[in-house]
C-alpha cells in the first residue's frame, strides 16, 4: 500500500505483537515472572521482530 500506508497484513502484525507484549507485562503484573525473566522475553520478542 505504498511506502507510508498501512496494509491490513501490517496491521494484523501490529495488533498480533501489541497482544504478546500485553501479555507478557500482564504476567509481570501479577508477578508470574520477574524482571530478569520480564526483560529477556521483552528482548527476545523485539529482536525477533527486527529480523522480520
Amino acid at each position: 500500500m505504498g511506502l507510508f500506508g498501512k496494509s491490513k497484513d501490517s496491521e494484523k502484525e501490529r495488533k498480533k505483537i501489541k497482544s504478546k507484549v500485553d501479555k507478557l507485562m500482564n504476567q509481570y503484573d501479577n508477578e508470574k515472572i520477574d524482571g530478569a525473566t520480564y526483560s529477556r522475553k521483552m528482548m527476545k520478542l523485539a529482536s525477533s521482530q527486527k529480523r522480520k
